[in-house]
């Protein structure tokens, strides 16, 4: 079995500049950096609204002996929770192993027919192994620091015994209403998180399932059976996160994260009129389901170029963008000006993770995108020219912008943004610059709205339009 495993680095922990000028003159990253403050504040945030989970695919239960989809490549090692995967005729004994009462701690000196679980897990030559612990017996003799460690230790562990399996801990399972009081999980999914991320090891990944299968430490009421627990179509749901996350498997016998990355966008036709397309960029954060209501209300579809890092733990918002039918685009994963820009390959790396990451939790693979500082700044000039060949050989369309209302100024006010907006509206088609990740995007958005509206255009995403390039 050829394992060429893909990177997925750590976390960045910085902030980045945004938006740059329509003329391409970047302004200092240091005026932009009040729109990623948001990230310092927890090592993790809980996200304020969700949407109805549904299933990309149902799987059929793995019970045939050398199964060759994805399913017969990956272990779920864990305590009784996991073992319901197979209770529920899912998946089999040989992909799930399950202890009743097993901490991360003791779990491979635990024995099954008579062998060492380590010895298990290190004959079954698996690529992925999920860990999940999440019995209620745990949580009430374990700290939250603590349970983050002994998972974490667990996970080092296992990377030394599995050097070619990649290692995932899942979020903790939530319970239903009655057994788990709001934030009770989160404590100990924040934790692990951390845990997780100090490894420098990029093959060992934090995967929060929270946002699949449940909210605020509780199952969504479709997951839950007549006993409080993951029903089987919960686990269908969490196996589907799995499986979309997990695209790259195609792509890994090449070695590359990016080779046979492509798009393919289709036939479009151009809306003729006057038409605006709103955008956002930098999302999701708290700020977007704010954003969502505007736009619903006014019966306006719009297009959203997320930032890969900006997902964690706000996947449950990307999926009601996508799920709400507005047009997800991609706006690389770290905005790093100096990492993203230094090279072809740096750019494909980044592109490629925010791409599987989209794909993962949308179930869509977006096709167009947005550079960071637009397609021409002050920190690409010596690369520019060979990354928009690269990705327009692979069928990616990007979009620059033709108006703006300059919100991500430190200096931004309401009346700054609408002043802006009213100079900046002039073509027959607008590509209107905004960002959902700040907090005066909804104060102004309505009034927008309205001013453009009031202008004679209409509102469209851009599967209708023509790129916009600087």
């Amino acid at each position: 079995m050829n394992k060429k495993l893909l990177a997925a680095a750590s976390i960045p922990l910085f902030m980045c500049s945004c938006g740059a000028e329509a003329d391409g003159q970047a302004e200092e990253r240091e005026s932009y950096i009040a729109v990623y403050q948001e990230y310092t504040e927890s090592a993790a945030t809980t996200a304020e609204t969700t949407s109805e989970t549904t299933a990309l695919v149902t799987f059929e239960p793995l019970t045939t002996e050398g199964d060759e989809s994805y399913l017969s490549d990956i272990l779920i090692l864990g305590d009784g929770e996991c073992g319901t995967a197979v209770s529920c005729g899912l998946l089999t004994e040989e992909t799930v192993i399950s202890v009743d009462g097993a901490r991360a701690s003791d779990i491979l000196d635990c024995e099954r027919d008579g062998k060492k679980i380590r010895d298990i897990v290190k004959e079954s030559d698996k690529s992925y192994i999920y860990l999940l612990f999440s019995e209620r017996e745990y949580l009430d003799g374990a700290s939250s620091e603590r349970y983050g460690e002994e998972i974490f230790e667990l996970g080092v562990e296992l990377r030394e015994i599995c050097p070619e399996s990649m290692v995932l801990p899942l979020s903790i399972l939530p319970f239903s209403d009655d057994n788990s009081p709001q934030g009770d999980v989160e404590e100990y999914n924040d934790s692990l998180h951390v845990w997780v991320r100090s490894s420098p090891d990029e093959y060992f990944i934090y995967s929060d399932i929270s946002h699949v299968v449940g909210e605020d430490g509780a199952l969504f009421d479709e997951y839950t059976d007549e006993n409080g627990r993951i029903s089987p179509d919960g686990w269908n749901e969490i196996i589907t996160y799995m499986e979309t996350d997990r695209f790259f498997n195609d792509m890994r016998e090449s070695g590359s994260s990016y080779d046979g990355l492509t798009a393919d966008r289709g036939e479009y036709t151009v809306t003729e009129g006057k038409v605006a397309y709103l955008t956002f960029d930098d999302g999701p954060s708290k700020y977007t389901p704010q954003i969502l209501e505007i736009l619903r209300e006014n019966n306006i579809k719009a297009t959203f170029f997320i930032t890969g890092w900006c997902t964690e733990g706000k996947e449950n918002i990307l999926r009601q963008v996508a799920d709400e039918g507005h047009t997800v685009g991609l706006h690389s994963w770290s905005h790093d000006y100096d990492e993203i820009y230094e090279s072809t390959d740096s750019w494909l790396e980044d592109f490629a993770r925010v791409y599987r990451k989209v794909y993962a939790v949308t179930g869509q693979k977006p096709w167009c995108f947005r550079f960071p500082g637009g397609s021409y700044n002050n920190y690409n000039r010596d690369t520019a020219d060979d990354i928009i060949a690269e990705m327009e050989s692979r069928g990616f369309a990007f979009y620059d912008w033709n108006s703006a209302t300059q919100d991500a100024s430190t200096s931004a006010t309401y009346d700054s943004c609408m002043e802006h907006i009213r100079e900046s509206i002039n073509a027959d088609h607008e590509v209107v610059l905004m960002h959902d990740s700040l907090e005066i995007t909804p104060e102004y958005l309505q009034d927008v709205i309205d001013y453009i509206r009031g202008e004679g255009y209409s509102f469209e995403t851009l599967d209708n339009a023509d790129e916009v390039k600087f």
